[in-house]
This record gives C-alpha cells, structure tokens and sequence, in this order.
C-alpha cells in the first residue's frame, strides 16, 4: 500500500517560537539523517520544552530509526502540549501499531479520523488495525472507502477480502471481491487472483522470483506476506506461519508493510507459544 508523504510543515504558521530550530530539524528529516535530527531537536526542546511540533518531529525522526519507543513517547508529549495536534495523534497511532500494541493504535486512530473526518478513505493503516482488532465489519467499510481514493491497489482488496470473510464467509468475501486493475507490482496480479480462486497459491513465489530487476527483492515479500494472509484465511496454521516468518525476514526495514509482516509474526510466534 500506498504512504502519503509526510510534508513536515509548520503546521501552524502565525506561531515563531522556534521556528529556526524547527526548519533545521525538518531539513534533516527530508535528508533521511534521522540521528542528526533528533539531536538537533534534543537541543531545541532543551530551549522550548513545550514546542509540540519539535517533540513531533523528533518522533518522526525516532520512528525513522526504528525506536518506536521513544517516538511513542514523543508523540505523547507533543499530544499533552496540544492534545488537539491531530498529526502526532495520527504517528503515534502508528508507532503503536509497530510496537503491538494494537488497542491503543486503533484508539489513536479512531480519534484521529474524528478530529480530521476527511481523512478517513485514505486511513488504511487504520483499516489493518481494525482486521487485528477483530473489528471486521469496520475494517471492510474502511478498506471499501479506500478503494474510492486508489481502485488500482491489490493489497487494498486483500485486504477487504479477510476482513469480509472474518465478518461473514470466504464465499461472500470472495464473491464481493473489489475490482482491482492495474497493480503493476510483482506478483500482486496474482495475488489478486489466488483470492479469487483463479491461481494457484504454489505458483505465486516462481512468479516473484521472475520478477524484474527494479523489483526482484521487493517481490519475494509481496509473495510471502500475501501467501501467509491467504493461508491464515484457510486456517492452514502451519503454512500460515511459514510464509509470515519469511516475509517478516524479507520485508524492508523502512517499509510499513514490512513492519506489517513482523508485526503480524510477532502476534504468531506468541500465539504459537501459548
């Protein structure tokens, strides 16, 4: 799926308070030096402690390093400086999500989409949540919304389809399927297809290992994280959690699908523990 890019604006423009300090942290931020951002905004908050936007962007900066700890934690305290800051409510619903804690992302979320309501179709990230939350019904709703928004995303009428088959039957899922065209990415056309009982799932990973070169390491997790939802909707545990344990491996650190993937093995490995 698709992440919007977040513009670090200054999101409230009439306010001066260390704006300086703030440009420079979001100039690192736009180069990708995310430790260099979070010492500049270490230094700036040390002056404006109670700069909602620096603890935000230090967060941003956090998350890009992987700590979703300690962004969670600064998504927190921009949120008690402007508890209406509705961007941090948004990423630390996220770094929530990628830490497991899924009761508190999806009530981040579902306050997120009150504050800003014309964010709601393009809320994916909050549909995911709503299928581990076991709110199926709304993550359907969610997932049908966003097809207004990008009708060419195959991951989006995956999607779709297991939260409708937990809501109701793989026949009715299967049969209400989202019409999909157009995903260019490899093996995503027949991902689309083996949901729909088109395609045979054990032909999946020879069509990824064909992929293009600009695709070839990318397309082995799509196969994985894809086979591994397929076989969990069939309740085939065992393949289930092969393909999950695989995909989390495969799927790239700065990629929100591959946390994803990690984070649904995490839930496997503890399932399968128990």
């Amino acid at each position: 799926m698709k992440l919007i890019p977040f513009i670090i604006a200054l999101m409230l423009p009439f306010q001066t308070e260390g704006i300086e300090d703030l440009l420079k942290v979001d100039q690192a931020l736009r180069g990708k030096d995310y430790a260099k951002a979070v010492k500049l905004a270490d230094e700036a908050i040390a002056k404006s402690p109670k700069n909602e936007r620096l603890y935000y962007l230090r967060g941003l900066a956090n998350s890009g390093l992987r700590d979703y700890a300690a962004a969670l934690k600064d998504f927190d305290n921009s949120l008690k400086a402007n508890p209406k800051f509705y961007n941090a409510l948004d990423q630390r619903g996220s770094a929530n999500f990628r830490l497991g804690n899924m009761k508190e992302a999806g009530a981040d979320f579902d306050e997120y989409i009150k504050l800003v309501p014309d964010e709601y179709p393009g809320h994916w990230r909050r549909g995911i949540v709503l299928y581990y939350l076991g709110r199926f019904k709304e993550g359907k709703e969610q997932f049908e919304s966003y097809q207004k928004v990008e009708n060419s995303d195959v991951e989006n009428g995956v999607w779709h389809y297991l939260c409708y088959a937990r809501a109701e039957t793989l026949e009715k899922a299967r049969a209400a399927m989202l019409p999909i065209q157009g995903d260019r990415r490899v093996p995503m056309t027949e991902v689309y297809l083996m949901f729909q009982g088109k395609f045979a799932p054990d032909k999946i990973l020879e069509i990824a290992a064909n992929a293009p070169a600009d695709q070839e390491k990318i397309a082995p997790f799509y196969a994985h994280l894809y086979l591994g939802l397929y076989y969990e909707s069939i309740d085939d545990k065992k393949k289930a959690a092969e393909h999950m344990e695989k995909a989390a491996k495969l799927g790239p650190l700065d990629h929100y699908m591959g946390d994803v993937a990690r984070v649904h093995w995490n839930i496997l490995k503890k399932d399968k523990d128990r």
